[in-house]
């Protein structure tokens, strides 16, 4: 990538080094720095963060593993970021930071066979909850039973026939998960929490269209979720909710 002449309002394009070998991941530490992670050409996960809250980065700087996928980050409730990728063994595995000077834990697995991109969010409760594609197609979680002490829950399938990565938000009106994928006819499918914290689901429901990307989703500035996508046609698809609990449009 070249670099640019900026414009009023953007820097141009930098480069910030490393060979990396997946789609980068970025979430802000505790002090609000930014950090980016990827795979690196030893399949190893690599990072480099922000040293100042505007700018100057730190050097590339290895976390070690084995990874297959591209990394998925959060913040726990501590404030502690922690990072989720597939194993070689096609497991979860994640490491997360132990204190706020960017001290990591060793990789822990957390079992499971998954065959997509984790993707992970807090839930309601502030536990984080990750989500993938099992090897029967089906959407599979598993979560934290405890933010406190790092104790997960087993997996459990959430049933459906998917076809891409997952795309997950949390409503902002009432806290509960909404998960998002392409189905088996190409359609937009989606499943949500309708109680927490006894975790139950809706049944898989239909939001139709022809998609031939993976998805996106996001909040609207009044707390309506808005899902994106890549048509047929090749252009930009969306379809949102008309109400911040109301159906689709």
């Amino acid at each position: 990538m070249s670099a640019s002449t900026p414009s009023p309002g953007r820097s141009s394009w930098a480069s910030l080094g490393g060979i990396i070998t997946t789609d980068p991941t970025v979430n802000a530490n505790s002090d609000r720095q930014l950090e980016v992670f990827a795979r690196g050409t030893d399949n190893a996960l690599w990072h480099i963060s922000q040293t100042a809250p505007n700018n100057g980065w730190s050097s590339w700087s290895s976390l070690g593993g084995g990874i297959t996928s591209n990394t998925a980050v959060a913040r726990n409730a501590n404030d502690r970021l922690e990072v989720f990728a597939r194993g070689t063994d096609n497991a979860l595995w994640h490491i997360w930071q132990t204190g706020p000077d960017n001290r990591w834990s060793a990789w822990t697995s957390r079992g499971g066979k998954i065959t997509t991109d984790p993707t992970v969010i807090q839930n309601k409760g502030g536990r984080l909850q990750v989500f993938a594609r099992g090897t029967d197609n089906a959407l599979w979680h598993i979560w934290q039973t405890s933010s406190s002490n790092n104790v997960w829950s087993q997996w459990s399938s959430l049933r459906g026939i998917i076809t891409t990565n997952i795309a997950v938000a949390r409503n902002p009106h009432d806290g509960l998960l909404e998960v998002f994928a392409r189905g088996s006819d190409n359609a937009l499918w989606h499943i949500w929490q309708t109680s927490f914290p006894n975790n139950v689901w809706s049944q898989w429901a239909s939001l139709g269209g022809i998609l031939t990307s993976n998805i996106t989703v996001g909040h609207n500035a009044d707390h309506r979720l808005e899902v994106f996508a890549r048509g047929t046609d090749n252009t930009l698809w969306h379809i949102w909710q008309t109400g911040p609990l109301s159906p689709w449009y």
